[in-house]
């Protein structure tokens, strides 16, 4: 036998019309199969009477299974068919002693009860099917509750994880903000700008920030961290960009999340603002964001951003006042820059007084061109360089941009001998370093002495020159 189809929901019970065609067209074939074999045989081997003399009736065979198997529907139609394959051309007899009554009841008898069996085994069948379809329905409701069930745990386990993991990273961020927050709060300028980027990325998380300093009308960079080949950056911002008017000309925190953002940072960073002093207010830069992850960019970073800037701002405001106040960096061995424009002015003097040559030598470390600890390790090195290079009457002054350009006042050297000068000292400072520095010289003459200003000098220094002439 050809079992039933499963059932899929309730609504297969009441199925659609293809489907009843289907079941039913399945118990016409197995009737058909059963039927005309036991006829035959019947015809063949036995007595020809449709099984009259046999008890119980074969036909009781596909009656009870179509209507087990398939419900009182198909049960009623396999005894109909039954009773034509019994009756059909093989009435019985009606004898003289039976009434009409007990005839019929002689031809109806076994019609009647397969018809009763049909019915009951067949109601049975649909009630044990809507229970069983009830229970199917049941347990596929159970089976997708516990798979949204297991869904939402596994959710659930992967935010709690991910809360577990930004929790230890805000507890390491905060002791990084700390140890970072130490190298910044020094009293070396230069320290205070290395510094200023690790904090940044400590503290936010960031991929890439830079730091520029206010230098005349334009934003100079003078720290950068995270910078790549892949994307470059503009290493300065001048007085008509859109960035250094809303950063410094109305000194105000910008970010992409606002339209005016968007346009004054021009996919220069994501975050920018202005480092002012709190203290004093004064402005000495911009500090910026280039790229973080988009978890990390919200209401909060962008608050932190601005704590973070004004604290660089004021640590570095305490370490150029510092330094300003100092003549001689011993770390360096560098002139302080605040000190440049009075030694000039009084070397001057004195060389027009005791009609001496003076020669300034500019040197200018080309910028994009030296990595960033290279570059914080320049002004140390040429310092050393300097003490084996030059005389003790030359002095070195660290200029501005820390780091970028120095300054060296030559008493008594020509614009050639301060060229010769430069050279030797860059040499010696390739030695040192290991690589070619990049970097561009300038010689400017401070005074010049004529050979009869040297005469003249030189018969002043030794005594009764003069007279002997």
């Amino acid at each position: 036998m050809t079992p039933p189809p499963p059932v899929e929901s309730i609504a297969d019970l009441t199925a659609a019309p293809a489907l009843t065609r289907r079941v039913r067209l399945t118990a016409l074939i197995e009737i058909g199969l059963f039927l005309v074999p036991a006829l035959a045989i019947d015809t063949i081997w036995g007595q020809a009477d449709r099984f009259a003399s046999i008890e119980p009736h074969p036909f009781w065979i596909i009656v009870l299974l179509l209507a087990v198997q398939y419900g009182t529907a198909e049960g009623l139609l396999a005894t109909g068919a039954c009773t034509v394959a019994l009756l059909a051309g093989h009435m019985p007899v009606q004898s003289f002693d039976q009434n009409i009554h007990q005839y019929a009841l002689q031809v109806l008898a076994r019609p009647l009860l397969w018809m009763v069996a049909s019915v009951i085994l067949g109601e049975l069948r649909g009630r044990h099917a809507l229970k069983q379809m009830d229970t199917t329905q049941r347990l596929r409701d159970a089976e997708r509750k516990v798979a949204l069930l297991s869904q939402s745990h596994a959710e659930m386990s992967t935010i709690r994880a991910r809360l577990e993991a930004r929790l230890a990273a805000q507890l390491r961020t905060a002791a990084g903000v700390l140890e970072a927050g130490r190298k910044v709060d020094v009293l070396d300028p230069e320290q205070v700008l290395a510094g200023a980027t690790t904090l940044l990325r400590t503290a936010l998380n960031v991929k890439a920030c830079s730091l520029f300093l206010l230098s005349g009308d334009s934003l100079t960079l003078a720290a950068a961290e995270g910078w790549t080949g892949e994307r470059s950056f503009a290493d300065r911002h001048s007085h008509t960009s859109a960035l250094f008017q809303e950063v410094v000309g109305a000194q105000r925190y910008v970010s992409v999340a606002s339209p005016d953002g968007q346009r004054a940072l021009h996919a220069e960073g994501l975050m920018a603002g202005p480092l002012i002093d709190p203290e004093t207010g004064t402005l000495f830069g911009m500090l910026k964001v280039e790229d973080m992850s988009f978890l990390d960019f919200n209401l909060s970073s962008l608050q932190t951003f601005q704590a973070v800037a004004a604290w660089i701002a004021a640590t570095y405001g305490k370490a150029l006042a510092h330094k300003r106040s100092q003549i001689h960096d011993d770390t360096t061995l560098l002139h302080s820059m605040t000190h440049l424009d009075q030694e000039i002015a009084y070397v001057t003097q004195m060389a027009r007084r005791f009609r001496f040559d003076l020669a300034l030598l500019q040197i200018q470390i080309q910028p994009g061109e030296v990595s960033e600890s290279d570059r914080r390790a320049l002004p140390a090195q040429l310092g050393g360089v300097a003490q084996r290079v030059l005389r003790g009457t030359d002095l070195l002054f660290s200029h501005q941009p820390p780091g970028r350009q120095f300054v060296v006042l030559l008493p008594g050297a020509t614009p050639d001998g301060a060229a010769v000068v430069g050279r030797k000292l860059l040499s010696a400072l390739r030695e040192e370093c290991g690589f070619d520095v990049p970097c561009v010289t300038q010689v400017r003459a401070l005074c010049t002495v004529d050979d009869a200003d040297r005469a003249h000098r030189d018969r002043e220094a030794v005594p009764g020159a003069g007279q002997v002439a």
